[in-house]
């Protein structure tokens, strides 16, 4: 049987890859080779080639994953860093692959059976490490539980939240007006891991300083 497993390189599509690699070129291909595919549905092994290419660029980011394979990281000793619009590509690969790839179709089928899908929890991470370093602006507390109520362990998993990793939102019936809203806490990855792939929740941060420009 072969790999397959919620993380970038649990499956042999993405081993394979990262076998081949040499350079910070050959972590371009895969997204010159989406690029080809234009906005259209993406197979599942182009699908895992990029997903693995997108978190090597995160490594060389600095922000490996606790997946990430102890090869390829020394194939890649001294490659330096990933250049703006090579970061700014695997961004908006991991996006496309998300919302239409047979991989994200397969996950869709699989979470059916389990109730959870690990593998858009694993690409919200994924997201979340190709942001750019942007300083936060937080919610003064008081504003925040006026809006939401008082802060909860996270609504899915039941576990604390860190202030960092704080979502929120307010639930009402929307079929009465009269309804009270019922506010909950939760992580961005629990939100994502019980939604359809096409409505999962993309947490977009830019540097203003440093925005894309992949003409």
């Amino acid at each position: 049987m072969g790999a397959w497993g919620s993380g970038s390189f649990e499956n042999d599509a993405a081993l394979d890859w990262a076998a081949s690699v040499q350079s910070i070129d050959d972590v371009r291909e895969p997204f010159d080779r989406l690029n080809a595919v234009g906005s259209g549905y993406v197979d599942a092994d182009l699908a895992s080639d990029v997903i693995a290419a997108a978190e090597t660029v995160a490594m060389l980011m600095g922000r490996r994953s606790a997946d990430f394979p102890e090869d390829l990281r020394q194939q890649l000793a001294g490659a330096g860093e990933p250049d703006s619009r090579l970061y700014h590509q695997a961004r908006n690969a991991v996006m496309q692959v998300m919302r239409n790839s047979e991989l994200a179709e397969l996950w869709e089928e699989s979470a059916k059976e389990s109730g959870a899908n690990g593998w858009l929890a694993s690409l919200t991470g994924l997201i979340d490490r190709l942001n750019p370093d942007v300083e936060p602006v937080p919610w003064p507390t008081e504003d925040l539980e006026k809006a939401v109520g008082p802060m909860q362990c996270c609504a899915f998993c039941d576990k604390p939240i860190e202030p960092d990793e704080l979502w929120a939102m307010t639930l009402y019936d929307a079929s009465n007006r009269l309804s009270g809203g019922r506010g909950l806490s939760m992580h961005l990855r629990c939100l994502n891991s019980k939604m359809h792939h096409k409505h999962a929740i993309i947490d977009l941060k830019f540097d203003p300083d440093n925005m894309p420009d992949l003409d």
